[in-house]
């Protein structure tokens, strides 16, 4: 943009941005789905000041989706990262080697491979590290469990007031029975409708 330009007051137009990711991880994952910025953020009260939407398209070769058919570069990216994920999961010594070398005699991306094929695997191995991978998702699991574990002890602390209160309301109100009140005088001492207090002398078979 030139110098003067930034002076000006009317409003510069801009392309249009559109965000897209493409996902060929080991988890099942839907043909298309959009994410947004907004869903991370702690407080979600309205309409977000500042949002980003990114579309995440599958492009495991068995979600067949029709980008794969239009992009020939991209299937074959999409064949050779299965065949990695392959080697990965037999437990192969060198699993990239290999899987770069039956990608060449297989005629997937084999130009490509064949002249960057140690550069290709210096990156996956500075992409991808098996031990962090399972690390990490055994913290995600751990984290997830803790919070189940705080969630299920906040739902059984809240149990145990709920059961508290309606035990000293029915202790007043067995009190206030045995001191010959009505349901109506009960309702009008303890602030409370007359169809509650009948409710629990019903439940609590109070008298």
């Amino acid at each position: 943009m030139p110098p003067r330009s930034r002076y000006k007051k009317k409003i510069v137009p801009l392309p249009t941005p559109e965000f897209y990711t493409f996902y060929n991880g080991k988890e099942k994952w839907e043909k298309e789905k959009e994410l947004r910025l907004s869903d991370a953020y702690i407080v979600k009260d309205g309409e977000p000041s500042l949002e980003l939407k990114v579309k995440v398209i599958n492009i495991r070769p068995e979600e067949h989706h029709e980008i794969l058919e239009r992009c020939q570069v991209l299937k074959e990216y999409s064949q050779f990262m299965e065949i990695v994920q392959n080697y990965q999961i037999s437990g192969e010594e060198e699993p990239y080697k290999k899987a770069i070398k039956e990608c060449i005699e297989k005629g997937i991306l084999a130009d490509y491979l064949m002249r960057k094929g140690s550069e290709v695997v210096n990156m996956l191995l500075d992409e991808y590290d098996y031990e962090t991978d399972i690390e990490v998702q055994r913290e995600e699991a751990r984290e997830e469990g803790r919070k189940l574990g705080r969630e299920e002890g906040r739902m059984q602390g809240r149990e145990e007031e709920r059961k508290e209160f309606l035990q000293k309301i029915c202790s007043l109100i067995q009190k206030k029975l045995e001191k010959g009140k009505t349901v109506s005088e009960i309702a009008n001492d303890l602030e409370d409708t007359e169809e509650n207090i009948s409710h629990l002398i019903k439940q609590f078979h109070l008298n």
